[in-house]
């Protein structure tokens, strides 16, 4: 019998969990990332265990779905996603899935809700086909991917990954690196006269506006493109992903940049931060640049701290790109993760990328990014999709969406990924 998903329930499933606000808040006793993840982990697992699979819940930290027996094969995806940013910036309510013209708007409808779901009806496909797998199906729902990956340092801690796997968390067809990532928070001092300064939500997302409140208002000010009132500086910008800084526009840029030449902050900060004076974006190879994103900005009565999202290129060294990081002024290391590099020629990703060019037709090879997933963390991992072209730009982004059309192929795509690796 030959699996056939269920792309009907498929999508009632999907704007089930789509309509879950599942961005990470307060921590309570039983939900280590807020209620709306612990909601969206609960809601997902309950689906798995109706189809009749066997799951575990990780103290809503993580959990999986199991499916067969013998050598472990993971499929990683997420269940939080990063905040909507000012509702009138969307066309539709995010948390309300909407088709228009052949977009399913929604945020999480690429990053990464319909990853897990699509896996999760390609495994029931499977399993209603009667077709038991050789390896062993586990599908891996992370809540913190967004915000620091304290869903994964507890699964190593109370289970083991599989060595081998896939992450449906970023663009077809395969990528085979990802940079590696770090989030660094600078100190620069600043004087009496700010009295506060505060931008962005997320170090992985470009800020997409900035307030100051000042003592007296700087006359540079009056010359540029802010909004000034009563002492109070806004900046607005246009939210991206941390990973492509270039594609939206950074609030915090020119905000800070009158703060510097008025001297009301450390006149080194600006130049430092958005200048790349040090030239850390010169820091390149096959993989791309080193991207410098400085995306949060809060203070205190005496300094200001910006929190900046740095990606760098895959076979660079760690020790060596932290040691030029410091250059740039007084910092904290928040948290690191490892780049990912794997053969394009052999292995998972030739499989992977034979299964997208026999199903799509397109013959584009495996690919680099700036974006991290889950695929780092095993052994032998690589992203998998789902994104195709222009959508992928939707991410983190107001008005998030995906095609119907990649919808139907990634459920294509991941079904036959399972049944030729896993059965």
């Amino acid at each position: 019998m030959k699996p056939i998903v269920d792309e009907k329930n498929m999508e009632i499933a999907l704007f089930d969990l789509l309509r879950i606000r599942s961005v990470k808040s307060q921590p309570l006793s039983d939900a280590p990332f807020g209620q709306g993840v612990k909601d969206a982990l609960i809601f997902t697992l309950d689906l798995a265990k109706s189809m009749g699979f066997e799951t575990v819940n990780y103290d809503n930290y993580i959990g999986e779905v199991i499916f067969g027996e013998g050598e472990p094969f993971g499929v990683l995806c997420h269940l939080d996603v990063v905040p909507e940013g000012s509702l009138s910036d969307w066309r539709t309510n995010p948390y309300e899935p909407t088709v228009i013209d052949g977009k399913l708007y929604a945020r999480g409808a690429l990053d990464d809700k319909s990853g897990a779901i699509t896996t999760l009806f390609a495994m029931k496909a499977i399993k209603d086909a009667g077709i038991l797998p050789k390896r062993q199906i586990r599908l891996i729902l992370g809540c913190d991917e967004e915000s620091g990956w304290g869903c994964i340092n507890h699964y190593l801690e109370v289970a083991t990954l599989p060595e081998e796997g896939i992450s449906p968390d970023a663009d077809f067809p395969v990528i085979y690196a990802e940079k590696g990532i770090v989030h660094i928070k600078y100190k620069f001092a600043k004087s009496d006269g700010l009295l506060y300064i505060k931008g962005g939500e997320r170090a992985n997302v470009v800020c997409d506006y900035a307030v100051a409140k000042v003592e007296k208002m700087p006359l540079y000010a009056d010359y540029h493109d802010l909004k000034v009132s009563d002492g109070v500086i806004e900046s607005f910008g246009v939210s991206a992903h941390g990973s492509t800084p270039e594609k939206g526009k950074n609030a915090i840029d020119e905000l800070l940049n009158v703060l510097c030449e008025s001297g009301l902050v450390d006149e080194k900060a600006h130049d430092r931060l958005f200048k790349d004076v040090l030239k850390l974006k010169d820091l390149c190879d096959e993989t791309g640049h080193l991207t410098f994103s400085p995306n949060v900005i809060t203070s205190d009565d005496k300094n200001i701290y910006v929190t900046v999202d740095v990606r760098y290129p895959s076979t660079l060294e760690k020790d060596y790109v932290l040691s030029r990081l410091q250059e740039v002024g007084d910092n904290e290391i928040l948290s690191y993760q490892r780049p990912l590099f794997s053969d394009k020629n052999t292995g998972l990703v030739k499989t992977l990328t034979e299964i997208y060019s026999r199903i799509t037709g397109d013959k584009t090879p495996p690919i680099a990014i700036g974006g991290g997933t889950y695929a780092r963390a095993l052994k032998k991992g690589v992203a998998f999709g789902p994104a195709r072209g222009e959508e992928g730009d939707s991410i983190h982004k107001p008005n998030e969406y995906v095609t119907l059309e990649t919808l139907s192929l990634m459920t294509e795509i991941y079904l036959q990924t399972l049944l030729e690796i896993c059965c």
